[in-house]
């Protein structure tokens, strides 16, 4: 059996969670566009139940590493012991995931987990989508965020793309928080022991592909809580894909990687796949390890509370990592990134005597898990690269040749987009680094960069 290859989720499904409902995380809102007449497109949020299993055990020193991160915020603290703490905790992490890939490796597949977990999703749907002449099926885009982002971070981008002449083509976005990120992981607080690895996460998003995605695309309120599509629905998608919609799959960093192991998997459910500088790298041992150690301590060592909003705005306007962004995108992060203390909802206002630290709704411990889940994964799918379906449109957008040109340098990044030759292009966005869409959220929405030549906008 190949071992990327995820079909072992889809036959049986347990009785669905949403027997047990749930109330969103976050109050309602209007996207960042409510007051632009010319982006007719509305917005609603929803629940559906992630892939019914994990692969990755029980984190046993997780309460040991949420410790240690409590102490690194300790005010006063040295520098040096706050990277002594974050390193020594990385390496912990990344000898767990040795382990865990060890234990995989010798049993042929890997070891399943029974979890039930939420996923929460925004869906933006264009108002007169019924009234809307079509010459062929519409276009549905899905997108899909780098670790420790959320999906309210897209709406800068979506903006753009919405206002240009080819983006009224799209009918439907969808923008989900992984498990671990965003609304998802307040919904799945004390649930996150057994961690998401990047398999994990391709599965959740064939979970919802197959599984949720309604068959038609209407303007029509949907329930918080989507109901499942019927058995002739799901063997429709499993033998021939979508008989009513064309799919954009839209995946940054490591969730590039997911999304392209989707793929792998189920070429049907995909009309194109864009890859925006994604967790796909050659196989380099010491320095896939150098890597996760890096990015998983730089991951531990983020601060975690802030009196105020406005307190982490400031905050993280100084940090070198975000002053590149985006102001919208970055506001963003803020208002839909961060929660109110445990004694305090959310979405309650603040008040007299009440404690209102606000904290990041995926903890560092947590992102640096999932950085180090990358371990055995970003090699896996470059070598299976070449095989992704031919049919399937891929477009890979990159940063700029002077910033790196992606995350595995200039001339190895420039190898990786031409690994499955022909229905492809690449282009290299001017002024950015990693996190692309971020930074310039209008220039990667613009129809010369996201859509040409995307034959499905021609």
């Amino acid at each position: 059996m190949d071992p990327l290859k995820l079909e072992s989720m889809t036959p049986t499904l347990p009785l669905d969670i949403m027997n047990d409902p749930q109330v969103l995380p976050s109050l309602p809102r209007k996207p960042l566009w409510h007051d632009d007449p010319d982006i007719p497109y509305i917005l609603s949020t929803h629940l559906i139940d992630a892939a019914p299993f994990r692969t990755c055990p029980e984190v046993a020193f997780l309460d040991q590493a949420m410790r240690a991160h409590a102490q690194m915020q300790a005010p006063g603290l040295e520098k040096k012991e706050r990277q002594r703490i974050a390193k020594e905790s990385s390496e912990l992490m990344m000898e767990w995931r040795g382990k865990v890939l060890h234990s995989r490796d010798a049993a042929g597949k890997p070891e399943v987990y029974a979890r039930s977990l939420w996923i929460c999703m925004n869906r933006y749907v264009r108002k007169d989508v019924e009234r809307t002449p079509r010459k062929r099926k519409g276009l549905t885009l899905f997108l899909a965020h780098a670790i420790g982002n959320n999906k309210e971070t897209w709406e800068p981008f979506i903006r753009s793309l919405l206002k240009s002449r080819s983006g009224r083509d799209i009918e439907e976005v969808w923008a989900w928080d992984a498990v671990d990120n965003g609304d998802s992981a307040l919904l799945n607080a004390g649930k996150l022991n057994f961690p998401s690895d990047w398999y994990d996460v391709a599965r959740d998003l064939t979970h919802f592909l197959l599984h949720y995605i309604p068959p038609k695309v209407t303007s029509e309120e949907l329930p918080v809580c989507l109901p499942r599509v019927s058995t002739a629905e799901l063997q429709t998608r499993l033998h021939q894909g979508y008989t009513d919609r064309q799919v954009i799959v839209v995946g940054h960093s490591y969730a590039g990687n997911v999304c392209a192991r989707a793929c792998y998997t189920y070429p049907q459910l995909f009309a194109a796949l864009v890859l925006i500088d994604p967790g796909i790298l050659a196989k380099d041992e010491q320095n896939d390890k150098q890597l996760g150690l890096t990015i998983g301590q730089a991951a531990f060592a983020r601060r975690d509370g802030w009196n105020s909003k406005e307190e982490a705005l400031s905050s993280f306007r100084k940090s070198p990592f975000f002053v590149s962004w985006h102001p919208d995108a970055l506001q963003l992060l803020i208002d839909h990134g961060l929660y109110s203390s445990p004694n305090q909802k959310p979405q309650t206002p603040d008040s007299e005597g009440v404690d209102t630290t606000w904290h990041l709704k995926m903890h560092p411990v947590y992102e640096a898990l999932a950085n180090v889940n990358a371990g055995g994964l970003t090699s896996d799918m470059y070598d299976k690269v070449p095989e992704l379906s031919g049919r399937v449109y891929i477009k890979w957008v990159m940063p700029d040749v002077k910033n790196g040109g992606g995350m595995a340098g200039p001339k190895r990044s420039a190898i990786l987009v031409n690994r499955r030759p022909g229905y492809t292009s690449h282009v290299n966005i001017p002024d950015t680094s990693h996190m692309i869409p971020l930074q310039k959220p209008e220039e990667v929405g613009e129809l010369n960069h996201f859509f040409s030549p995307i034959p499905l906008f021609q």
